[in-house]
């Protein structure tokens, strides 16, 4: 009998110890699932911004990304960063911007690639979403503003540069970028207006899609076609690069001024190689457009075109412009 009894007292205890361990298992889980939606609903009362842009497969971009990642840190918001693989791949980017729209994003800060994603854009505007443009500027009256260079500008700046190197009656090759962009033509008409206002003559305009290894071919080509080519200027800096290398290769010594002011072409000028390259900004492109989108959701009033400027680098300023995109790129 007392065997029994201290069993049967045995399996009450156990019975017992299981059932407050249960407890207290279950106040720990209920006290997470408050502190979880207590931080879903802090989270839920930050504007949600969007940063998408052209491409992902340069530095630009990457220091554009880095801007906008900083700017969603430093302003509190709940932001969310996409991009196109490549910044000739349109669809994609319109593809992008579908699916993002599903989100309903309370902003919206895009670097476009050409007027191809205006539609899309429109269905933003519909649901009421601002919509920031940053680098590169679109016809479309339902933007908020335009964030970035003024591209004409950079173009005539460069050609500038590049008169001061050359005599009057010399010829120079274009390399631009992706026909038909915005941001392209606006440079190269830039470039091409101050080229022959100081009496240069234009002998070639020829495009390499903004990439470096297509603008060694047509830089071989022109060095071919036109072998009197005494200075080139390109619509970005990897086809100055690339412009550069074939000329190298070809034992020749012709001057390149490129746009945007990478680290490649700004070690490449600090070298003496890249003759000179005029700087764009895309790191605070995306950071002001951050700014500025905080401020379209408030119903703040927000310029209709913000100029985040241009420099130009020559080998007196390359190696302090090189430590500073190199800072923005660590962050």
């Amino acid at each position: 009998m007392k065997k029994k009894y201290f069993l049967t007292l045995s399996l009450v205890i156990i019975a017992a110890l299981i059932l407050l361990a249960g407890c207290s298992s279950g106040s720990s889980s209920n006290e997470n699932d408050e502190s979880a939606d207590e931080s879903t609903d802090n989270d839920s009362d930050k504007p949600t911004i969007a940063v998408v842009l052209k491409g992902s497969d340069a530095e630009y971009f990457k220091l554009a990304e880095a801007g906008a990642k900083q700017a969603f840190e430093d302003f509190d918001v709940n932001g969310k960063f996409l991009a196109a693989s490549t910044q000739t791949q349109e669809q994609e980017l319109i593809n992008i911007l579908e699916d993002l729209l599903t989100e309903n994003p309370e902003a919206l800060v895009l670097m476009p690639s050409t007027g191809s994603v205006i539609p899309t854009l429109s269905k933003y505007s519909d649901a009421d979403i601002p919509v920031l443009l940053i680098d590169t500027d679109l016809d479309w009256e339902n933007k908020v503003t335009y964030i970035g260079t003024d591209n004409y500008t950079a173009g005539q700046k460069a050609g500038e540069y590049l008169t001061s190197l050359l005599s009057e009656g010399e010829e120079v090759a274009i390399i631009e970028g992706v026909s038909g962009a915005a941001q392209n033509e606006a440079r190269v008409s830039g470039a091409k207006d101050q080229l022959e206002e100081h009496g240069l003559k234009v002998v070639t305009v020829q495009a390499a899609d903004f990439d470096r290894t297509k603008a060694v071919n047509v830089m071989e080509n022109i060095i071919t076609a036109h072998p009197n080519v005494k200075g080139v200027f390109t619509a970005n800096d990897e086809m100055a690069l690339g412009a550069l290398q074939a000329i190298n290769t070809s034992n020749l010594e012709i001057p390149v001024i490129g746009i945007d002011g990478t680290s490649d072409a700004l070690k490449s000028i600090s070298q003496g190689e890249l003759d000179a390259v005029i700087q764009q900004l895309p790191y605070q492109m995306a950071y002001i457009g951050v700014e500025n989108a905080i401020r379209a959701i408030n119903g703040e009033t927000v310029d209709e075109k913000i100029d985040s400027g241009i420099d130009l680098i020559t080998s007196e300023n390359a190696q302090e412009k090189l430590d500073e995109v190199n800072d923005q790129l660590s962050k």
